[in-house]
């Protein structure tokens, strides 16, 4: 097991803060740029070797006026002068007057007019990672792997699936859409909200390549064959292809607002759908042949059905889902319904042998289970509050729900009945996200706090197994269980 402390994740901007501001890293304590009566020149001495000196981000994310839109102004001169706890943002309270850092907010609210990142950009920004011992081993099992999102840290934790080991931790920063893996286990990819994307070497075992692909992203996606990489930026509209390598191949602007890129089950094919537009994107491989259709309606939210050419689609200004045939290139179904299923975050099983679905809802505190032969709504059990995922296995006998509270709830997958039973691995703290194991037989679930855990469960009979401590762990990602679904 690698041994690493959490404040490493740390060091690497503050080192970066220090050498800008012109002082020795090594002999350093706080940190004492000359004083900067000119917000440009403050932000230059203080914030641009993390946040990019057109602040466009970087190892932070960015800071123009179309990320800080929902931030009022004093919260981010509090965030200047005090910092944020739990992430890589250190205070300047000590360097900077109130009156400075207001000035400096005020200057971040100026607009830089079309934001622009090329493919000229995105190549100059990739990096090659320096290759060190393989911390994996030839005796483990990729396919069992399980990649843990820690955002207290900005890091991700690579456990071994079987003995659920630490076995490696590499820092990557805000994830956002999390971890993809090609389909014969030779790379991990995860994408960070101001567009760094970085790939985890699962062959020896280190952190392979890191490149800035846009400003804002949404996600990325690998293609069946493992031979190129997608990913959808918020800012500036586009959908950026790269090989295996990470070296960027294309870059394609959008029409609107990406709401995901995904590959397409079995096919070497992209799929991008757009938040604020009816227009859907594929991209065919290996030529890279981009075309759109419209559709009805937004496609904000989508996941594939298993084992057919078929999504199912929603739209948050929607009342309704619908059963796309993406082959066919339209809507088979329709299905009234409310309270926004974040169907990505849904889960699929068998039942009588007959294919349902469960989605948990955004807005209304209950869940939908639905018979995809006929789409139609078969259950509707009321939860504790409204929730987020549902999660299941075919190595387990329940659908696991999170409800935005301190409890797992389950349902029987046969009589489709709510359990007495609920899983509250730490009272008074949010339990979210459940992964499985790759056979299923044990279930992990997060303590969403900053004095968190990932808690082990056996999945049958709900004993807990172990809990492993993380701060602010969110998503939990095994490898064969993530690609599983888009064979």
């Amino acid at each position: 097991m690698r041994n690493h402390t959490r404040a490493a994740a740390l060091s690497g901007c503050l080192i970066l803060l220090a050498l800008s501001a012109g002082a020795d890293p090594k002999t350093s304590g706080v940190l004492r740029p000359e004083p900067a009566h000119e917000p440009e020149l403050a932000y230059q001495q203080l914030c641009a070797s993390c946040h990019g000196d057109r602040r466009y981000g970087g190892y932070a994310p960015p800071l123009i006026p179309e990320t800080l839109k929902r931030r009022q102004d004093d919260a981010l001169v509090r965030a200047i002068l005090d910092g944020l706890p739990s992430t890589q943002m250190p205070a300047f309270g000590e360097q900077l007057k109130e009156e400075e850092a207001r000035a400096i907010v005020e200057m971040l609210r100026r607009s830089l007019g079309e934001v622009s990142w090329t493919l000229e950009d995105i190549a100059a920004s990739r990096v090659v990672e320096e290759p060190g011992a393989s911390m994996l081993g030839d005796a483990v099992d990729r396919a069992e792997l399980i990649l843990v999102v820690e955002r207290g840290t900005g890091s991700i934790s690579v456990l071994d699936g079987s003995s659920l080991e630490e076995l490696d931790r590499f820092f990557v920063g805000k994830i956002h859409g999390g971890i993809k893996f090609d389909h014969d286990f030779h790379r991990a990819l995860a994408v960070t909200r101001d567009g760094t994307l970085v790939q985890y070497d699962l062959d020896r075992g280190s952190l392979g390549v890191r490149i800035k692909v846009g400003v804002n992203t949404r996600n990325v996606a690998v293609s069946s064959d493992g031979q190129f990489a997608a990913v959808a930026n918020q800012l500036p509209q586009s959908l950026v292809i790269l090989d295996e390598r990470l070296l960027p191949l294309a870059r394609f602007p959008l029409d609107g607002q990406p709401s995901a890129v995904y590959q397409i089950p079995g096919r070497q094919r992209f799929i991008v759908t757009l938040r604020d537009r009816p227009k859907i994107y594929f991209v065919e491989l290996p030529g890279l042949e981009m075309r759109s259709i419209e559709v009805e309606e937004p496609f904000e939210d989508f996941t594939f059905v298993p084992g057919r050419p078929q999504l199912v689609a929603s739209s948050r200004d929607g009342r309704r889902l619908v059963l796309y045939d993406y082959e066919r290139e339209a809507i088979v179904g329709s299905l009234p319904i409310e309270g926004l299923p974040h169907l990505f975050s849904g889960s699929f099983f068998e039942r009588n042998d007959v294919l349902h679905a469960c989605f948990n809802h955004m807005r209304v505190a209950r869940v939908s289970i639905i018979d995809m032969e006929r789409f139609e709504v078969v259950r509707e059990i009321p939860m504790a509050e409204a929730g987020y995922f549902t999660r299941t296995h075919s190595g387990t006998p329940y659908l696991w729900v999170d409800s935005n509270s301190e409890s797992i709830q389950l349902i029987d997958k046969q009589s489709l009945e709510l359990q007495a039973t609920k899983l509250t691995p730490a009272p008074g703290k949010k339990a979210m996200h459940v992964e499985f194991t790759a056979g299923g037989e044990k279930a992990l679930v997060s303590v969403w706090h900053h004095e968190g855990a990932v808690v082990v469960y056996d999945s049958t009979s709900l004993r807990e197994l172990s809990r492993i401590h993380y701060a602010l762990p969110v998503g939990k990602y095994n490898a064969a269980n993530k690609t599983r679904a888009l064979r």
